[in-house]
Formats: C-alpha cells, structure tokens, sequence
C-alpha cells in the first residue's frame, strides 16, 4: 500500500497543477505598425475619436445637407417620410433652425473677439486669484511689477467690450463676421438720422391726408378688383353662386324676425317631421289613388269595346230578322202559288176524265 498518496499530498498536487493551468504562457508580442492618421477606426478595430475641430465641421457640413433636402419640396425622401411616418417638415426645419443657432454660437465662442475677451477675462481672473492667494517672493514681485493703470485699463476695455455686444445684439449686427467677404453694415448715426428725418416728414398733416386719400383710392380698387375675380369666379362655376349683398340683407331681416320665435322652434320641428311622416303617406295614398284610376280607365275602356260590340251583334241580328222575314214571305207566295197550280191541274185533270 506503500504507493497510494496521502490526501494531503494528493491536494497538494492538485493545487501545484491548477496553479499550472491558471499560469499564462508568454507570447511573443508583435511591434505595432504605424497607424493612418487618416484612417477612421485604430490598430484594434475601434473607432478613434475625431478631434472636436473636424466633428464640428462634419456637423455643419451635414446640416448643410440637411437644410439643402429639405428645401427641396419635390425630394422623394422628404415625401416617402411624410407618407409613411407623417413627418411635418416645418419640425425638421424647426430643428435645423435650433442646431444652426447652437453651431453658431459655438463658433462665435471660438472665434474672433469673444476668443480675446475670454482671454483677458481669463487673465484677470487669474491676476485676481495671484492677488488673493499669498505666495512666494516672486509672486509679490511679479504683483508689483504690474501697474495698477493696466489692470484698470483692460477692466475698462472688458466692460466697453461687453457693451459693445450688447449694443450689437440690439441693434442685430451680432451675427456680422469680419471678413473681406461680407461687407459692413452701414453706420448707425446717419440711419437714424434719416430714419428720423422721414418719421418727421411722414407725420405732417398733409403727408398723413395723401396717404389716407391714397388708402381709400387703393381699398377702392381693391374692392373692384375683388368683386371682378368674384364675378368670374361665379361664371366658371355655374350655378354655384355666392350671396350678394341684397341677399345678406334678405337673411339678416329673416333672422331677426326669427328671433323672437326661437322657442317654439323645437316643437314646429317636431311637428314638421310628424307632417313629414303624413306627407310621405298621403304621397303613397296618392300613389295608390292614381293606380286606381288607371285600373278604372282601363275596364271603362274595355266596357266600351263590349259595349260596341253588343250593338255590331243587337244591329247584325236585326238585318237576319228582315232577310228571315222577307224569305219567309217570298217562300209563302211561292207555296201559294204552287198550291193554286195544283188546283188547277187537279181540275184541268178532273174535267178532261
């Protein structure tokens, strides 16, 4: 028995064997090649991220796809969605409008003057925390070597900076990019110079007159060139015309004299549909009425034709009487005749024996 294992040497191996199997082989690892800064997806297979500058530009890009489809009416897809799924284009166009404000406000935050206001603001902020926080010698040297009148002067170009915007956005030239593409807008004072030249020109009470005298001539031509379009708008439909004014007035006068009997409506109503239902049988009453007459005519008309054949039959028969009549009395005189002649021989017969 001498070769069986004791259990706790048999554990003991079990755990040296597991500890084998658990034990990772050392592999030998391949240098990586140089990635394509181009390509869209790295050495793994996952999509690298794009720098934020180049996700902004294929946004814009794309939206400007997508404002460039949706102004297009006649674009299948925008038709296939708004048949299949009921898609209401003025929403999308809502939301185009949304993302290009936001997109644009990004931009703005980055560029041009407001990347140098955030700068100044920054970098006094950041004088104003030195200033808070106690520091070392060098600190204090480099917060006296910068004069009072600077920090005074960029807080003074800040504060007209921000005024400046707020100015802009008033007045709506915010949105203006300083470039030598676009060109400026025109200046402010000699517009509200003029502006204000003409509102005085505008409320002079001869100036209001003409243009009131102008209105109505123009209200005049208006109401001519609308009852023209009416008319003809009456002669291609035919029958279908619209009311004039008499009959607005016919109906106006009508309805007022409704008016009082408003009341008694409901009860008029419903004695109208009871003369209604008595109506549509007095209808069907006539009907059959008219029948009847018909059925009449017809057996007065065959009474007739009876009636004239009788008489052809009572007038026939009263010819076959006469002629009767008159061969019966022909055939007596001729039998008569007949007999004297028999007489006559029968004694010529008895005289001659």
């Amino acid at each position: 028995m001498s070769h069986m294992l004791s259990p706790e040497e048999a554990s003991r191996k079990f755990r040296k064997a597991e500890k084998k199997r658990d034990r990772t082989r050392a592999m030998y690892a391949y240098p990586e090649s140089d990635e394509d800064p181009t390509s869209p997806v790295d050495a793994t297979g996952a999509p690298k991220s794009l720098p934020l500058s180049q996700r902004l530009r294929s946004l814009q890009a794309e939206l400007s796809s997508l404002e460039h489809e949706l102004s297009d009416p006649s674009n299948p897809l925008l038709q296939k969605e708004r048949e299949e799924t009921n898609v209401d284009p003025g929403e999308l166009i809502r939301g185009l409008v949304d993302v290009r404000s936001r997109l644009d406000k990004i931009v703005k935050e980055k560029e041009g003057r407001a990347r140098l206001v955030g700068n100044i603001m920054h970098d006094t902020q950041d004088s104003g925390k030195e200033q808070d926080q106690p520091g070392s010698g060098g600190n204090a040297e480099s917060k006296d070597s910068l004069p009072a009148s600077t920090k005074t002067d960029v807080q003074t170009l800040v504060e007209v900076d921000k005024r400046v915007e707020e100015l802009e956005r008033l007045v709506g030239s915010s949105n203006m990019s300083l470039d030598d593409s676009s060109p400026l807008p025109p200046p402010l004072l000699p517009m509200i110079t003029k502006l204000n030249s003409q509102l005085a020109l505008l409320t002079q009470p001869r100036h209001i007159d003409s243009i009131s005298r102008r209105l109505k001539l123009l209200l005049s031509d208006l109401e001519r060139a609308a009852a023209a379009q009416q008319h003809r708008r009456q002669g291609s439909q035919g029958n279908d015309a619209s009311l004039g004014p008499s009959n607005h007035e016919q109906l106006l006068t009508i309805v007022n004299r409704i008016a009082p009997s408003l009341p008694q409506i409901p009860h008029i109503l419903s004695h109208l549909r009871t003369l209604s239902n008595l109506h549509s049988a007095a209808g069907e009453f006539q009907d059959t009425l008219k029948d009847l007459e018909q059925e009449q005519q017809k057996i007065h008309g065959g009474l007739q034709q009876l009636q004239a054949a009788v008489e052809t039959v009572e007038h026939s028969l009263e010819e076959n009487r006469t002629v009767v009549k008159d061969n019966v009395s022909g055939l007596d005189t001729r039998v008569n005749e007949l007999l004297k002649r028999l007489e006559d021989i029968k004694r010529e017969k008895a005289i001659s024996g």
